[in-house]
């Protein structure tokens, strides 16, 4: 059985889902530092509910941009954070009901996150419904409520640092829509090479001397033989002609 691939996730810079997250998180610290205005002469109330969630949207907005995409892990820091700023304000829920499902839900939130960035859980489609489901609950079921409340009427600064909430939730959800699934290829595995074998090399026989070359023998001079008189032909003469007959002469 092949072991399965490693994964590595990562984000695009210029992506719909991150743009869209550094903007909510950029309104969500907007509308937290305009709902406590005024509110930071309590020491406790100014680092748990302004400086801690200021600071986990500003460093998730710095990280996500500049190492999205070679260093999604780096993120975690700032969820443990926001996670650590929702556990202490659920601590002022009057249900305890309410605390303890809340407390829960976030530090659900902190384990899916951190275990998919780090790429121990091989799938990123657990945490879009942890961030949406809730966003609608809030939505539909406890700021309905509380807007239909015309006894007790929300306040403005409560309304603003509502929204800074919805604005983290929503862009969490965005932020986990964005992220990719990279294979790392596996190292090939060389082949095994076998001891190699040594051969002595062969000793090289002796050459032969080379013989001798002896001088080419002088040919023998051959004598010249006499050239044999040739006979010369002996003419011979005719007979003179004998005179003409003077008979024949006319």
């Amino acid at each position: 059985m092949q072991p399965k691939p490693k994964i590595r996730f990562y984000t695009e810079r210029d992506s719909f889902g991150v743009e869209a997250a550094v903007i909510l998180l950029s309104l969500s610290i907007i509308f937290r530092l305009i709902g406590t205005w005024g509110l930071w002469a309590d020491r406790t109330f100014l680092i748990t509910q302004i400086a801690l969630p200021v600071a986990s949207a500003l460093l998730f907005i710095l990280l996500i941009l500049l190492l999205g995409r070679v260093a999604l892990w780096s993120t975690s820091l700032p969820v443990l954070l926001g996670a650590a700023f929702f556990v202490l304000k659920a601590f002022g829920f009057e249900s305890t009901v309410h605390t303890v499902l809340c407390v829960l839900l976030y530090v659900l939130v902190a384990v899916l996150w951190c275990g998919t960035v780090f790429n121990l859980i091989r799938t990123k489609w657990l945490l879009p419904p942890l961030f949406l489901l809730p966003f609608l609950y809030h939505v539909g079921v406890e700021d309905l409520k509380a807007l239909q409340n015309t006894a007790e009427p929300v306040t403005f600064a409560a309304g603003m640092q509502e929204m800074s909430v919805l604005c983290i939730m929503l862009a969490l959800f965005f932020a986990s829509l964005a992220m990719k699934k990279r294979y790392k290829d596996p190292q090939p595995e060389l082949p095994k090479i076998k001891d190699p074998v040594v051969v002595p090399p062969e000793k090289p026989e002796p050459a032969e001397p080379p013989a001798p070359e002896t001088p080419p023998q002088a040919e023998a001079p051959v004598p010249e033989t006499p050239e044999e008189p040739r006979p010369v032909p002996h003419l011979s003469h005719a007979p003179d002609a004998s005179p003409e007959d003077p008979s024949d002469t006319i």
